[in-house]
């Protein structure tokens, strides 16, 4: 499958998102509408949840428990049976995620920071690492 979307364009809306005061999940999953079809405000509602490493709690980052949330909309076909592909697809792009960050645990992410986050630069490379996967498929 290709992108409809351009990359750029996916990081630009994320951006601003997350200056109106939006998750690190929220900024990830709402920017892949094209591939979810929900409306801004189910996207949000559903991808709320995750953010800050799942309710606040510095688990699996709120980005890429997002790209895994995109992953199933992307594949997911109702057979028990897609899950297979849809582990391959996550995995892949976790071992990326660490691969260029060292984790994908927030608060492993997050233990070296000053008191500013750079959860941007998460939001950013869950987005690209999404949508390059996705021009792949």
């Amino acid at each position: 499958m290709k992108n409809s979307v351009t990359l750029e364009s996916r990081i630009e809306r994320a951006r601003q998102l997350r200056k109106e005061g939006h998750t690190c999940s929220q900024c990830v999953y709402m920017v892949f509408d094209d591939i979810h079809g929900l409306s801004p405000e189910k996207a949000a509602a559903v991808s709320c949840g995750l953010g800050g490493g799942v309710g606040g709690q510095h688990n699996v980052c709120g980005t890429v428990s997002a790209l895994s949330l995109v992953a199933g909309d992307l594949i997911y076909d109702n057979n028990p049976k897609s899950k297979i592909p849809v582990y391959s697809f996550i995995k892949s792009c976790c071992a990326e995620f660490a691969a260029r960050n060292g984790s994908i645990v927030c608060a492993e992410l997050l233990a070296d920071t000053p008191r500013r986050k750079p959860c941007m630069e998460y939001i950013v490379d869950s987005i690209t690492i999404l949508h390059r996967h996705i021009d792949e498929e």
